[in-house]
């Protein structure tokens, strides 16, 4: 068992970095300084692993330590290069299509309350489809329809939506979102992933 418990321990820090990263934009909206505190505890034992599995091959070149070693590399190309929110943002539109569509259409009727901000506060049953519980309208009107469905919040960084436009891409440039947009990637017809410089 003595052989096998860095590779246990490298793999469990592969599995918590990968959820940690998964849930990143959710943890920080909700835990802020505590979701930090736990991304640089994931950190340490990152670094744990990589000099334990260094030295434990220069001392004996074991075959568990090796793949130790790998994983432990994985891990930090995982979470440098993989696109973690975009890969969300696309997975939970396929996930929760029917209820994107449900908060849609109860805006589009007016049934969902909007603020002088242009913010729609989701009911309890809707709001897993954006981070804040919120979404944004920037438009709903007889020209079409813009609204953004967040995916990252940011505070000076940048934010990111699941943009749902009746317009395309014009219609969202032309619409009334307060900062300046950075990428539109268009994700299926309607749906675009919006990244803003605020």
């Amino acid at each position: 068992m003595k052989k096998y418990i860095l590779l246990i321990i490298s793999t469990i820090v592969l599995v918590l970095s990968f959820l940690n990263s998964w849930f990143s934009d959710m943890l920080f909206d909700s835990l802020f300084i505590f979701a930090l505190i736990f991304s640089l505890v994931l950190f340490v034992g990152w670094i744990i692993c990589l000099v334990l599995s260094i030295i434990k091959i220069i001392k004996n070149k074991n075959v568990f330590n090796i793949i130790s070693l790998i994983v432990t590399v994985l891990t930090a190309l995982l979470i440098l290069f993989f696109p973690f929110r975009e890969a969300k943002v696309r997975f939970e539109l396929n996930l929760y299509e029917e209820e994107h569509l449900e908060v849609i259409k109860m805006i589009e009727d007016n049934r969902l309350k909007v603020d002088d901000l242009g913010n729609v506060k989701l009911p309890n049953k809707y709001k897993k489809v954006s981070t804040s519980g919120e979404v944004a309208v920037y438009q709903n009107d007889e020209d079409g329809r813009v609204i953004g469905f967040w995916a990252f919040r940011g505070m000076l960084s940048g934010s990111v939506q699941l943009v749902y436009s009746t317009g395309g891409e014009q219609l969202i440039r032309s619409s009334e979102i307060e900062y300046p947009i950075v990428s539109i990637d268009k994700l299926k017809d309607n749906w675009y992933y919006v990244v803003t410089g605020y």
